[in-house]
Formats: C-alpha cells, structure tokens, sequence
C-alpha cells in the first residue's frame, strides 16, 4: 500500500449512533477508516455532499428493510485528495485530486463509510481524477446525479423514445420539475445542454422564479412556472410534453402533460417496479413485492387509455462508461452545480440545511459541507 506519511489515527465525522433526524446529528471523534481491499483508496476530503434518501436511511425508514451499523457517517459522494491507495489500484496515485461517491447497487448495506469527515475510503472504480477547472465543492455533489440523470436520459430517449445514438432532442419538448433542486438542476442542463431539447420546461417556489437563470444561466429552461401560483398543467398544456424527467414524488400528475401516443416519462422519485426496487436495495420480502406490484397497477389505471412509456430509474455509477461520461459532461461545464455551502465546522448550519434536504423544502440546489 502507498500512502503519505502524516495520516492521524482519528478524525472528525459527521455521524449518528442510532437512527434520528438531521437536527441530531453531532461530530464524532473517530478513527480513520482503513484500506480493506486492493482496490480502495483513502482520501483527505475537502468537501462532501448528502442527499435526502441518505437522510430518510438515517431516520430509519428503511430499517426493516436494511440493518444499518453505527456509527453511520453522513455523506453520499465527495472530492478531495488521495493519500493512500490499496495494492490493486491501478489509475489514481497519493496527490491526485478526485471526486466520486461510495454506492453502487445495491445501495445497501454501505460497504464504505461516508464522506461528510476529515477522510473517507472509496473504492477505484468510483473515483474519477477532478477535472482541473472544476472545484472541489462542485466536484463534491454533481456525480451522483449526473450519472443519473445522464443513465435516464440515455435509456428514456435511445430505449423508449427509439430515437438512435447520438440523436438529440431538438424539436421535443421537455418537462423536469424542480429546476432549482439538487436533481432538477442537473436534469434541466442534461436536457438542454447535452440532449439539445427545444424547449425544457420546469417549475420552482415564488421566490425562486426570478433566481433562475442566476444559477443556471440564460436559456436553459425555457419556461419557468411558479408551482404555487399557476396551474402547472394549464401553464404546460395538455398532451403538448414528448418527455418528462420526473424528479419529485408526484409523478402521476405528469401523465396529463405527455403526449398520449408517444410521451416517455423515466422517474427517479415514485414507487418503483419490484425490479426496479431490488436493483436499488437487494433482495425484498415478498409482502413489498405485492405491495409495489399494486402500485404499478395504479399507475397503469392513471395512465389508461394512452400509449405513454414509464420508466423508474435509481443509478447505478458503477457502471463505469457512464460515470466517466458524466465526469467529461461536468468537465466541459455541460453541468454546473446548483448548491448551498456550509462549513463542517458550523454543526448548527449543517443541522438546518440538511433539515431542509431530509424535508425537500426551502433548500437550493445541493447542499456541499465544506469540510478544507
């Protein structure tokens, strides 16, 4: 194993000892995690970033679905620095400076710890070197959800809509809800930015309307809809979307936007095909399989009488071309981040922002603890 010689024995952690809320979350003295296996490697982190289903795992909704050991060390993906790696590593050396996350599938049980600490372990094949015009704190939250967005896209447009590699979306119209959330954001540049979409449409709060372009620069979303004072379906149109992106839990009420012969919707946020399920978590008890099933076919009634293709999706950056890909798109400023910063050493602020994350609400973006 290589590695610099002035890695401490301890280190400060974001962390739980038993399931609770953001607002429980505490810094916990802790030892430096080790290298278990060849392929890993332990990094100096410099920035980190949650999401709300770690949050949810945290609170326990999932408990009777996945154990969880504690300590549980926040943070779902980072960047920051290489200080040691295993005897399998092949690519990455001591020094070089990279972001990446620690899940592939299934998500469950985490095979590393998090990434909201003074250091982090991840495995090779989920590290890619930090672009050299990218940040660390926008290295640290954009690769999960530019791998997903960049997979649902890939199989949304190329599978269901049968249109052939390397086809764009000109002359479609695409609608992403939540241009202004950690996944929204990502989702309307990966329309317009990589797929060439004629016309995204997105929602975000009143305040957030006038803030859009801000973040995500001028004509990336076409039109913006403010959700709480326009009816997002009057506003769209009826049957007038070729595809929706469908990030947040209401996902049936897109179907009246998509057209009825032809509309492609891929969601990363419903309830999900047993198939889909146990691709993200593992195996399931049969009484969840029944119960997923049922939903699917409550889905299917709301979407009677039409020819519209669904599709869920939760990522899977192991695949390696893709995560690759999504680094290059990042690299070249296809897409940016849309995030909130608070300091590792403010446990108050952290607290409060991923408050906002576990809720959904009030937050912006992602949300980057800078840890150096």
């Amino acid at each position: 194993m290589s590695s610099s010689p002035e890695i401490p024995s301890t280190m400060r952690a974001l962390a739980i000892s038993d399931y609770c809320t953001p607002d429980k979350y505490e810094i916990q003295t802790l030892p430096v995690p080790k290298i278990n296996k060849p392929g890993d490697c332990l990094i100096r982190v410099h920035a980190a970033s949650s999401s709300a289903g770690e949050t949810m795992g945290a609170a326990g909704t999932f408990r009777y679905l996945i154990p969880a050991k504690f300590p549980w060390v926040l943070g779902m993906e980072g960047s920051g620095v290489v200080v040691a790696v295993g005897s399998g590593v092949k690519s990455l050396r001591v020094g070089d400076e990279v972001m990446g996350g620690r899940y592939t599938r299934p998500v469950f049980p985490h095979q590393y710890g998090g990434w909201i600490a003074e250091y982090a372990v991840a495995p090779e094949a989920l590290l890619a070197r930090k672009p050299p015009g990218v940040g660390f704190e926008d290295a640290a939250c954009l690769t999960g959800a530019t791998v997903v967005a960049y997979q649902s896209f890939s199989r949304g447009v190329h599978g269901l809509m049968g249109l052939p590699a390397g086809a764009s979306l000109e002359g479609k119209t695409v609608f992403i809800p939540g241009a202004l959330s950690f996944t929204g954001s990502v989702g309307v540049q990966m329309a317009k930015n990589v797929y060439g979409a004629t016309k995204v449409i997105s929602t975000v709060s009143t305040p957030k309307v006038p803030i859009v372009e801000q973040h995500l620069g001028p004509g990336v979303v076409d039109q913006v809809i403010d959700y709480r004072t326009q009816d997002v379906a009057k506003e769209v149109g009826r049957g007038t979307v070729d595809f929706v992106y469908n990030t947040q839990w209401t996902l049936e009420s897109t179907f009246q936007l998509l057209k009825p012969k032809t509309g492609v919707v891929v969601t990363i946020a419903s309830i999900p095909h047993p198939d889909g399920m146990r691709d993200a978590v593992g195996k399931i008890p049969l009484f969840l399989v029944v119960v997923l099933t049922v939903c699917q076919w409550w889905y299917d009634w709301k979407m009677r009488g039409t020819n519209i293709q669904r599709l869920f999706i939760s990522g899977n950056p192991a695949v390696r071309e893709d995560f690759e890909k999504s680094v290059e798109l990042i690299g070249r400023g296809k897409i940016k981040a849309v995030k909130s910063v608070v300091s590792f050493d403010d446990v108050t602020a952290m607290r409060s922002e991923l408050s906002k994350v576990h809720s959904q609400k009030g937050g912006l973006g992602a949300l980057v603890v800078k840890i150096l």
